[in-house]
């Protein structure tokens, strides 16, 4: 397991320093993906089988002149039933999780700090590789944030969207999870000017029991 948590670290690593931030074709992936989650998950609301599991992490990422520190926490996981369209060696979950975030801006006329807070409804499909399971998670939520223009931003609105994709691996007890992820906030051309932040990051997760 250590073996595979490793080669991922370092493949995470080169993929974050290969991806174009301002990348407008992921930018819609992850917005289309969230909004597809979301609906898949109302649909089965019946279905899922929630239980108290804490989970908190931490993430480092980087814009092109911002980087930011994040603490998250998701209360419980909300796992589906077998019943569904999913296939059968596929798991499928639901995180609601708060995000909180220090920005820092390297450069720009703006402030050069800002804090967010967001609450985003995760949902994350699992398979079972060897003795680890991969993921893939995607999810969109209301976020606030401190200063409507940071570093070379202006975002016009304190009230933004977030919207998050990634990629992880864990133990099969899910009780460590390392991931790379993308986090897209704007406020969706509610106000103009509305300039977007795209954050690359790698982040660890742990549950506690």
């Amino acid at each position: 397991m250590k073996k595979s948590l490793t080669a991922a670290c370092l493949s995470l690593l080169a993929m974050q320093s290969s991806f174009a931030i301002d990348n407008d074709t992921l930018k819609t992936t992850v917005v289309a993906a969230g909004i597809l989650t979301n609906s898949f998950a109302i649909f089965n609301r019946n279905s899922f089988d929630c239980k108290n599991n804490y989970k908190f992490g931490y993430q480092a990422a980087k814009d092109e002149e911002l980087s930011s520190h994040s603490l998250n926490f998701s209360p419980m996981d909300c796992k589906l039933g077998a019943a569904t369209l999913l296939p059968q060696s596929m798991t499928f979950e639901m995180l609601p999780t708060v995000l909180g975030s220090v920005w820092n801006a390297d450069s720009g006329p703006y402030a050069k700090q800002a804090f967010s807070l967001a609450l985003i409804p995760i949902g994350r499909y699992g398979l079972q590789v060897g003795s680890a399971i991969v993921d893939f998670s995607v999810g969109l939520g209301p976020t606030l944030v401190s200063e409507t223009d940071i570093g070379t931003r202006q975002k016009s609105t304190n009230f933004q969207f977030t919207d998050e994709m990634g990629v992880g691996i864990s133990d099969l007890n899910q009780r460590a999870r390392l991931a790379f992820t993308y986090r897209h906030v704007s406020n969706a051309d509610i106000k103009l000017p509305n300039n977007g932040v795209n954050f690359l990051g790698l982040g660890l997760t742990l549950k506690v029991d």
